[in-house]
């Protein structure tokens, strides 16, 4: 059993405040959306929710099969899909997933590491310098490295962007294989192709 509660989380940068009072809860196989026009803290939010920012007020925890997450590790329960992330460049995607699996402390299983870059649509450049790709596979290679390893949580922030229709196609295939496999996807997005993915949102 998966769940993750936010709890009267409010954030503010200065004097400005781009969070107030937030407070939800998610259990496993649920896409759960954040919804919100530009610059209304859908990304802060999201990243609040995977450990990678701290809110000036209130809770955020996470619980695995009954055992509480503290704070510091969640991140490493985590997969992650956002345009602003970089990756390292100069590798091909197979040796980067192979370094994403020894960063984590997880043997390289290659046969999961091709079956991923095949569903992602990759299978064809697993060997080639990701330099060389263009936004659209760079984004693909996105969604590999926060599928990889299986996380409970996948955190997805506009993750059709500079995707083509079939890009967009394999989002959507992901989103319902990690909660068919009882994850939970945190969606942020103002696409209206994605809203249609989730099963309950929080509209900032």
């Amino acid at each position: 059993m998966i769940e993750i509660e936010i709890s009267k989380a409010s954030k503010w940068y200065g004097n400005r405040p781009v969070l107030k009072d937030v407070s939800f809860r998610v259990t496993q196989g649920v896409c759960f959306g954040i919804l919100g026009s530009n610059g209304s803290g859908k990304s802060t939010l999201l990243q609040i929710l995977g450990g990678i920012q701290r809110p000036n007020t209130g809770t955020v925890s996470l619980s695995i099969d009954g055992t509480s997450v503290i704070s510091s590790e969640i991140p490493y329960h985590c997969g992650m899909v956002a345009p602003y992330l970089r990756i390292y460049d100069e590798f091909s995607p197979l040796e980067l997933l192979n370094l994403h699996s020894k960063l984590h402390g997880k043997n390289h299983d290659a046969a999961t590491s091709n079956e991923v870059l095949e569903r992602v649509g990759l299978d064809g450049r697993k060997n080639d310098t990701i330099r060389e790709f263009s936004s659209g596979l760079l984004q693909r290679m996105l969604l590999a490295l926060a599928v990889h390893l299986q996380q409970p949580l996948l955190l997805l922030d506009e993750p059709s962007v500079t995707m083509d229709p079939e890009g967009r196609k394999l989002v959507v295939q992901e989103i319902h294989l990690h909660k068919s496999k009882g994850g939970i996807v945190l969606l942020a997005t103002n696409d209206e192709q994605e809203k249609t993915l989730c099963d309950a949102y929080f509209q900032l």
